[in-house]
């Protein structure tokens, strides 16, 4: 049961992300010459989404977004994993720009961290 709700509340966000239309990010990295041309942009290497691409924080982003709406996850506590998906969205900027791939291999696994965050945030709220 935990695994089908789990994957009932991803299709419903990412459908609601897909049915809204873009808005205008302080994360806007377009136009900075990077991403998809590089290793890690795009899925290359093996990463689900591109770290380079800055698709992993914005997915993250999403889920948060979703969850708090929902009442899954305190503001306070939604609020630290926002603060930490902001640091690591600059860290992953200059990373990429710098082409340090270890460090982009750390910075995806740092998203994976903050993703089972979210996941295990929003399940001690309601017994999952």
């Amino acid at each position: 049961m935990k695994t089908i709700t789990k994957v009932i509340v991803t299709a419903l966000a990412l459908g609601s992300a897909v049915s809204i239309g873009g808005s205008a990010s302080a994360h806007d990295w377009r136009g900075n010459g990077w991403g998809y041309g590089q290793p890690g942009g795009g899925g290359w290497q093996g990463y689900p989404g591109g770290t380079c691409s800055g698709q992993r924080g914005y997915g993250l982003e999403r889920e948060l977004r979703f969850k708090t709406s929902r009442g899954l996850i305190d503001y306070r506590t939604a609020q630290r994993i926002q603060r930490d998906i902001d640091r690591l969205q600059w860290k992953e900027q200059h990373e990429c720009r710098e082409g340090d791939w270890r460090a982009v291999g750390k910075i995806n696994r740092d998203y994976d961290r903050i993703d089972h965050w979210i996941d295990e945030a929003a399940g001690r709220r309601w017994g999952w």
